[in-house]
């Protein structure tokens, strides 16, 4: 949930035409900890898989091509692994070519879900915020920002939850500098 890869995106003129500098810089971290964890998960997950009932092999275009003879190589079954006693199924064992496989899967598959944020940080404004702690923007007078573009960093875990929260506390000051207020049942008064 929290890469240690970093990218950036930046205007590259003043006009809205202007191409964007984008690079998303996917596994670009000094000590491959990213990597590392996607194959973590990747074995992990793979093992998981293998013990349940409802197992039968494995989809090629959803797995590394692994090296002829790999011991890690994809499986296609008729029947559960071991009939079907998940506790006889032994790990897989990977090799430092079916590693190097997997990477390059990962290089090549792994991908966004685009949800974009913090471009609009809360923060100080020598810490480059952009808005303050009542959302108003830095030497904007009567802008706020209402939306996920506020948060300071990821959010690990469900960020329609973290936007909900965002919309409710911006409604409740922008109600509150127009003088409305809401009763204890929810209506305007």
């Amino acid at each position: 949930m929290y890469p240690y890869s970093r990218g950036h995106l930046h205007i590259t003129g003043p006009d809205v035409v202007d191409p964007l500098d984008f690079r998303v810089n996917f596994f670009t971290d000094k000590d491959d900890i990213d990597i590392k964890q996607l194959m973590w998960g990747y074995k992990n997950s793979r093992e998981i898989m293998r013990r349940t009932s409802f197992y039968r092999g494995e989809l090629a275009s959803t797995h590394p091509q692994f090296p002829e003879g790999s011991k890690a190589g994809l499986v296609n079954l008729t029947e559960p692994l071991f009939g079907g006693d998940r506790f006889a199924v032994k790990n897989l064992e990977y090799n430092a070519e079916d590693d190097k496989a997997i990477q390059e899967f990962l290089r090549t598959v792994v991908e966004t879900t685009w949800h974009s944020l913090g471009t609009n940080k809360m923060a100080p404004q020598e810490k480059m915020g952009v808005v303050d702690a009542d959302l108003n923007v830095y030497g904007v007078k009567g802008l706020r920002v209402v939306d996920l573009g506020i948060a300071p960093g990821n959010v690990g875990g469900n960020t329609n939850n973290t936007a909900m929260m965002i919309g409710e506390k911006g409604a409740d000051l922008i109600a509150k500098d127009l003088g409305i207020s809401l009763s204890s049942s929810g209506a305007l008064t």
